[in-house]
């Protein structure tokens, strides 16, 4: 299989349409999921934007908080291309709120295979988000 990552149009209010790719890491100190979006300028992936913001209260797995403070269209890009949905939390940080979103697993890995493959390795999480465990 090739890792040519699948791209996706952001819509942005202020600078218009451009074509992005994910970029899935961690954050080091939280260990929650880090998500940038990438865009090619000339022939070179440069960063975009980030997604998610980190906080000192850590998302739970599959989880992030959505930088609304610097991408104010992030949400509306994030719940129109199913990537995720909010879960109804949010984070105050500074003058900032932050809504806490959970992302749609199968939508990120087809999106970004690597970084989801390693998220998940560094996580111990094993593909199966799909079963709910509800003796918790």
């Amino acid at each position: 299989m090739d890792n040519e990552k699948k791209q996706v149009t952001y819509n942005s209010s202020i600078t218009g349409e451009t074509q992005v790719t994910f970029d899935i890491q961690q954050y080091m100190n939280s260990r929650a999921m880090f998500i940038g979006l990438m865009c090619n300028e000339d022939g070179y992936e440069e960063p975009f934007g980030d997604v998610t913001v980190n906080l000192p209260v850590a998302a739970p797995n599959y989880c992030g908080y959505l930088n609304v403070n610097d991408m104010p269209d992030i949400e509306k890009f994030i719940t129109d291309n199913d990537i995720g949905e909010f879960t109804g939390f949010t984070q105050r940080s500074g003058f900032c709120e932050y809504p806490l979103y959970l992302f749609n697993v199968d939508k990120l890995r087809e999106l970004c295979p690597d970084g989801m493959d390693k998220y998940e390795a560094n996580t111990g999480m094993t593909r199966k988000p799909e079963t709910k465990d509800l003796s918790r």
